[in-house]
């Protein structure tokens, strides 16, 4: 028996015969995967495919591979992220260099978009479109660039030439902000993109290797750059940095350096409050403290975190041979509520 459809189906039922006598409307679920918790697994980066884990909110159901069992097909070599857009979900498959589109709700495909992809990334949407970052082929540092999505069609419109390396993206009205990470090298800078034109703005210069971008209380975008640690490899550490960027004269209005051997690699904001991961730590700050935390709210491996409803959310990749765990924390008290196990090199987490 199909559980979930069981499920669903029953809730229907209940729906309709208690709305002869009450007329309150209820909001029933949209789909199977309605009211829970998406992970994006990666899967092997060799002749792998990513997956999708479903978890429910009251975490009495959990389902893995759910997109592939819905469409019988895989999504793609290295699931890099997830987009929402209204009810379609975009699949970002990076080095099978496709985007799979679906609704977000019961995981159906609608449409692939495979031609005008070169390792993409990230995906954000402003001005009726789709922008993706994408990184091109490794070995040119010169080919990376924004594909723009025509949404009507879900085809490549057109593309943005930029700087290498372009990593999240991140919508503030008409604009984007794209953090130069770097992709096979080193970057410093954030672009802005006027979404109604498809050009850049201006460059922003940031610190190095900026990944992470959020809006704070205030409107203003915050980038966490992560720097370098020192080892064998790299003798000279380069400090983490986070940058707020006024989005008003777009320009960087404050900086607030990190310390030694802190090179966060994942940030989430929930309200005035900020979570910094490292791989194996989570830290908590004000939007407006003026120094990092020197100690840990919680000690565990990271590999992707989010924050939503006073809960913690962190995916652990383990070894990246077996599958991995998400495990729910309360973000008042930091304690363990719940762990599941989840697919191959589970990384991003989403809520429906």
């Amino acid at each position: 028996m199909n559980f979930k459809k069981t499920l669903f189906l029953a809730t229907i039922t209940g729906f309709l015969l208690t709305s002869c006598d009450n007329d309150n409307e209820l909001e029933l679920p949209k789909g199977n995967y309605d009211n829970g918790i998406l992970i994006a697994n990666e899967g092997a980066f060799s002749g792998g495919t990513g997956t999708i884990s479903f978890i429910s909110d009251d975490y009495t159901v959990a389902e893995e591979k759910i997109y592939n069992k819905v469409n019988n097909q895989n999504i793609g070599t290295i699931l890099q992220s997830i987009g929402f857009n209204n009810d379609d979900a975009y699949l970002i498959a990076n080095v099978g260099s496709k985007i799979t589109v679906a609704n977000r709700f019961t995981m159906e495909k609608i449409t692939e978009i495979s031609e005008g992809l070169v390792n993409p990334r990230y995906i954000a949407f402003a001005n009726g479109k789709g922008f993706v970052t994408n990184w091109g082929q490794g070995s040119d540092t010169s080919d990376d660039f924004v594909a723009v999505i025509d949404l009507a069609t879900n085809t490549i419109s057109s593309k943005i030439t930029v700087t290498e390396g372009p990593e999240q993206i991140i919508a503030k009205g008409n604009f984007l902000y794209v953090s130069h990470k770097g992709g096979w090298g080193s970057g410093n800078t954030v672009s802005v993109i006027n979404a109604s034109t498809n050009t850049i703005v201006t460059t922003i210069s940031v610190g190095d290797i900026p990944d992470e971008l959020a809006i704070d209380a205030s409107g203003n975008i915050l980038v966490s750059c992560e720097g370098s640690a020192k080892t064998s490899w790299n003798p000279t550490e380069v400090l983490g940095s986070l940058v707020t960027i006024n989005t008003a004269t777009n320009e960087v209005s404050n900086t607030l350096n990190f310390t030694a051997g802190f090179h966060p690699n994942s940030m989430v904001i929930d309200g005035l409050i900020m979570f910094l991961s490292t791989s194996n730590s989570i830290y908590k700050m004000s939007e407006e403290a003026t120094s990092v935390p020197t100690s840990p709210i919680i000690n565990t491996n990271v590999y992707g975190i989010s924050v939503n409803e006073n809960k913690i959310y962190v995916t652990d990749a383990k070894d990246f041979s077996s599958n991995g765990t998400l495990k729910i924390f309360d973000a008042t008290t930091n304690m363990e509520l719940k762990e599941f196990t989840v697919g191959l090199i589970p990384s991003k987490i989403y809520f429906n």
